[in-house]
């Protein structure tokens, strides 16, 4: 299998999956007892390879 390259996701438009992450890290900051931040990887495809 290939390694692959990512970066950051631009979710700014996506606001359901905004509202998961945040919904997310507010279940996982209650349980760890500590503020819990998420980031979103999205894999870069072969064309935007440069």
């Amino acid at each position: 299998m290939k390694d692959k390259d990512f970066r950051i996701a631009e979710l700014s438009d996506t606001k359901d999956a905004l509202d998961a992450i945040r919904k997310l890290e507010q279940q996982l900051s209650q349980q760890y007892g500590s503020e819990v931040a998420l980031i979103a990887y999205a894999a870069e495809t072969d064309e935007k390879k440069n």
